[in-house]
Formats: C-alpha cells, structure tokens, sequence
C-alpha cells in the first residue's frame, strides 16, 4: 500500500464513518535539488557579456559590486553551450572553462559560474588574491540553491593555495548547506598532497589528487584542477542513486591521462589521512577511487555521509519554514514529526539508511522533553533526529533548533 493512503476499516484514528483531516507532508518531488555547484575563476567577458556590463542588455539578477566599482555576477548555467554567451572565455593560464565543460560531460544538470571581475595570475597568490576570494565567497551566500563550491582558478604556489582553499572551507562551514571539492597543487606528489591536507582546517570538504590531462585540441592535451570532472560525477551519482551513495569508483569521462599515477602502496597512505585519489587502471578507464572528507570526525568520514546530513538541513530549512511562529505546543510538535518521518521514511526506502525496518533505520523525536518550558520561552522548537547512514552504521545524532532566526545543527 502507497504510504501516505489508509484503509478506513479497522483503524483506530477513525471510529466512525465522518470526514477526518490530517495533515500530509509535503513530497520533495525533485524541490531539493542536490549536485549544483558554484564555479569560482576568471573568465574574460565576451561581447555580449561586455554588453550586460555596459548595460546594453539586461544585466542578470544575480549582481553585486565589489569596492573597485566591477560587476560581480553569478551566471546559472544548464548546458555547456551555454558558457560562452553568458560567462565569457577563459584568459590564458585560466582552468574555469575545462572545470565547468568538465561538470557537464560527466553528468551535471546545473551550477552557477561566478566570474571574478578582474584578471589575476593563477601562478601567484598574495594578499590581493586572498581578499578577491573572500569578497567572492561573501556575496556567494546571497546564491540559494548551491550544495557544491569548486574553485578551478586558485593559486598554483601551495601555501597560497592552502589559505585559499581555507577561506572556501570556511565559507562551506559558516553556510551549513554545501560542500567543498579541492584539488592540490598541479604539481603535488603524494608526499605534497599530504602535506595539503594537514594544513587545512577539517570540516565540510574533500580534497583531490592528482590533476588529470585531458583533450583541448586535435593535437594537444592539458593538466587540469580535477574539481569541475569530480563535480560531475557528484551529480551524476545523486541523479542516478540519491545523496547517499558514495561518489567514488566511477568513470571520470574527459579524463584520457594523469598528472602523477597512484600505485596500491601510495593510495593506502593517502586514504588513511583522507585524501581522494583519482587512478587509472587497466581497461576500466580513470576513476575517482575515494570518498574521504577533510572533516577529523569519524563519523563524517565518508562524503556521502556528511552529504547526506547537509541535505537534511537543507530540507528543513526549506520545507519546515512555514512553521516559524506557530504556536510552540504539542500540535506543532506533531507536524513537525509527521514531516521529518515522511523525509526520513523515503530515505530509508532509498536504500540511505541501514535496518531492516524503520524503527532500526531512523527516529525523530520532537516533544515535551526536548522542548522544556525554557526552550519554548526562547521561541525555539528543538527536534531530536538519529539516522544510521549505511557507512558507517552507528547513529549520527543530530539536534535541530528552529527559531525565527534561522535552523541550527548540533551534533550529540
């Protein structure tokens, strides 16, 4: 029987024959989307691009200025095509082009380009690198819909590209709703790429290496940052499978060749710190072979783990928004708990979550006692969500606050 229909007969909630209403949780129906990265890099506008900046044309709706007076603009992108009309083209020494074309030939639907306003050298850094970067990241909190931040365009120099990689995982932390791709250094070993990962600070992020090679021209081949490839793969997974399923040991369409090969030996040590490995292997092409986050807790260890949990918080902060300012009692307590079982529900019907039955797989738990009289005093509605990710399979308790300020996550 279709959750959500009842049979009348032989059920308690209904005595006798009348008309009873009770409130159905909304369905996601495709409302969260999930696998839609931003791209941060330089981009050179073309003519019609020039046109919008000039105002000549309808700028986009997405606009900011940074304090040089230049447009900053966000540029939603649903096919590749669809790049050089509406960014521009990529100023030499750029990678923003391949990462974004790269994002679509393995599966991308949708991602937001964010062009910087100026030129600056991809193979420096510096204090004028850092504070464009930061201005960036500030005005990308405005851009809803982004659970992905790629940034193809840093600093090659690796110090440089550490304090930049730190600025855009701090900015993933501060948002709570996405989740960082990065790439080491071009030409890192896996001795360098270590070095990488101890100098970031953990949380909601995954590094990768190495750069992989591919075809820009009959007869020519470049390194490339593989974040945008990754990117891809990313939302081809949530398409195909859900959130929940690790985006690893799959095809980096694109990809024909390597910056460093990774043998058995030098992948158990880069996996044990949690960095991600893309390897080539015979006749089965070149895969992404990781799924580690940045974060030093294990119980988000894995990417799809942590994925899976921001997107609960996306969802709730998306579908529980009409609740702010009801009546904090028992009946908002109940909707409350009827929306997040149904979402919970069809997480487990997915295959997301570990158990035979539901009881085993999740619990929401949402009433007097984890809404005292002091917690409703303060206008917050405090529920209580324990799910087992398939890995790993203990429960990752989580407690979510509601306020008219906003939805809080902390872990128990």
């Amino acid at each position: 029987m279709e959750r959500g229909t009842y049979r009348f007969y032989d059920d308690p909630r209904y005595p006798a024959p009348g008309v009873y209403f009770e409130e159905a949780a909304p369905r996601d129906a495709g409302g969260l989307r999930t696998g839609q990265p931003a791209f941060l890099g330089l981009a050179r506008p073309t003519e019609l691009s020039a046109r919008l900046e000039t105002g000549l044309a309808r700028p986009t709706k997405l606009t900011a200025r940074l304090e040089t007076g230049q447009p900053l603009q966000a540029h939603w992108l649903s096919k590749w095509d669809h790049f050089a009309e509406k960014v521009g083209e990529s100023p030499e020494g750029s990678f923003l082009s391949h990462a974004v074309r790269g994002f679509f030939d393995n599966g991308g639907e949708r991602c937001v380009v964010v062009p910087f306003a100026h030129e600056m050298p991809v193979s420096g850094g510096g204090d004028g690198w850092q504070a464009l970067l930061d201005k960036c990241l500030n005005w990308l909190e405005r851009v809803d819909e982004v659970d992905l931040v790629c940034a193809p365009d840093l600093p090659t120099e690796p110090a440089a590209r550490v304090i930049s990689h730190s600025l855009i995982l701090k900015h993933c932390e501060t948002m709570g709703n996405r989740f960082a791709i990065l790439d080491t250094a071009p030409e890192a070993t896996p001795e360098g790429a270590i070095l990488h990962w101890r100098s970031l600070f953990p949380t909601e992020g995954a590094l990768y290496f190495p750069w992989i090679r591919i075809v820009v021209s009959e007869f020519d081949t470049r390194l490339v940052p593989p974040c945008g490839h990754v990117a891809g793969v990313y939302a081809r997974t949530d398409a195909a499978l859900g959130v929940h399923k690790a985006p690893a040991n799959e095809v980096v369409e694109g990809a024909v060749d390597l910056g460093v090969h990774v043998d058995d030996s030098a992948q158990r040590t880069l996996n044990a710190v949690g960095v991600n490995c893309v390897r080539a292997f015979p006749g089965r092409g070149i895969r992404i072979w990781g799924a580690r986050t940045l974060n030093g807790r294990d119980e988000w260890r894995y990417v799809n783990v942590r994925r899976l949990f921001i997107s609960l918080r996306r969802w709730i902060g998306i579908r529980c928004q009409d609740l702010v300012f009801e009546a904090n009692e028992p009946s908002l307590w109940k909707r409350v708990r009827d929306r997040l079982n149904t979402y919970c529900y069809d997480l487990y019907l997915s295959g997301a979550l570990k158990g035979l039955t539901p009881d085993e797989a999740y619990y929401v738990k949402c009433d007097a006692e984890t809404n005292p009289p002091g917690a409703r005093e303060l206008g917050e509605v405090v529920t209580e969500i324990g799910l087992a990710p398939v890995k790993p399979a203990e429960f990752v308790v989580v407690r979510i606050t509601q306020s008219a300020a906003g939805t809080a996550m902390e872990m128990t």
